[in-house]
């Protein structure tokens, strides 16, 4: 009874001090103000997050249509490629490197579009040339066109550029918008080296006055009428198709002394170079495309297949 009456005291205590103290407490409770604060930080919340999800729909939607565009400007377009090179003595290295790159092109392209067509116009000596038809590369068509690539040899003597270039344009397909369309050119001499009452004989020249002209850092006078054939010939075809492009390589700077045709090719350099680099403007800035090194074959049909836009 001892100890019951100790706790009954004890209790009576603790609740008179709980009484005398309860003004003393903070009020915990939530108040209409603090409520309507809460609910107005809830909504600003609330809007900003929807904001946030129409902002990154809109931007997902963009992104779905930008991969489809470029989906559609690869798989759905067709490409169409034609080259025009040059396979006289001087050009064994360029020649090795174009069917060592075209291989890879008829594996590769096909991957990324649904139709890929790729011919080639070869001219060589004497105003010979070897014409492989362009093709719609599938498995069934690729051995028999790699076969006719490989096929292709040197051609030695004097070569007739326009006519070539000239055969290339014809196998173009009729101009079509939907279809991307690159030429490219290949070779060390530009349209010098014709025989005609407007051609300069290069070849009159002998060894000894071709290199006293080469050690004086001079060039030759040349008749240069049919560059305007060639890039007017160029011009028409940028200009009749939509998705186009260019690719012009100068690849004299491969001859070395002692080949047979060095002294062409150092005699007409100063005039080539700037040949090749006007065919390559008639692309225009995104469109057209030069360069002077045959080990850069590979990456600049990519890159003139590509463009094609």
């Amino acid at each position: 009874m001892s100890a019951l009456d100790l706790f009954a005291s004890a209790m009576g205590a603790f609740m008179f001090l709980a009484i005398i103290a309860l003004p003393f407490f903070p009020n915990t409770g939530s108040s209409p103000e603090s409520i309507s604060e809460i609910k107005k930080e809830l909504d600003a919340a609330k809007e900003k997050t929807a904001q946030t999800e129409k902002a990154l729909e809109s931007t997902q939607k963009s992104l779905d249509e930008a991969n489809k565009e470029l989906a559609e400007g690869i798989n759905k377009y067709p490409i169409e490629l034609i080259i025009t090179i040059d396979i006289s003595g001087s050009m064994a290295v360029p020649l090795q490197r174009l069917k060592d790159a075209i291989k890879r092109l008829t594996i590769e392209v096909p991957k990324v579009t649904r139709e890929f067509k790729i011919g080639v116009v070869a001219y060589g000596g004497d105003g010979k040339f070897i014409t492989v038809p362009s093709v719609v590369i599938t498995k069934a068509s690729r051995e028999g066109f790699i076969q006719r690539i490989d096929a292709l040899e040197l051609l030695p003597g004097e070569t007739d550029v326009p006519e070539a270039v000239s055969n290339a344009m014809a196998m173009f397909t009729p101009p079509k918008n939907k279809v991307r369309k690159a030429y490219v050119l290949i070779g060390d001499v530009g349209p010098y080296e014709m025989i005609g009452p407007q051609s300069f004989d290069i070849y009159a020249i002998s060894e000894v006055q071709a290199n006293r002209l080469i050690n004086a850092g001079r060039g030759v006078q040349v008749s240069k009428n049919y560059e305007t054939e060639i890039l007017n010939s160029i011009g028409s075809f940028i200009s009749s198709n939509k998705l186009r492009s260019v690719m012009a390589m100068y690849t004299g700077n491969a001859t070395r002394r002692g080949d047979a045709s060095y002294n062409v090719i150092a005699l007409t350099k100063p005039h080539s170079i700037p040949f090749f680099k006007a065919v390559a403007n008639k692309g225009g800035e995104d469109n057209g495309h030069y360069s002077e090194e045959p080990s850069e074959m590979l990456s600049m049909l990519l890159i003139a297949v590509l463009a094609a836009s």
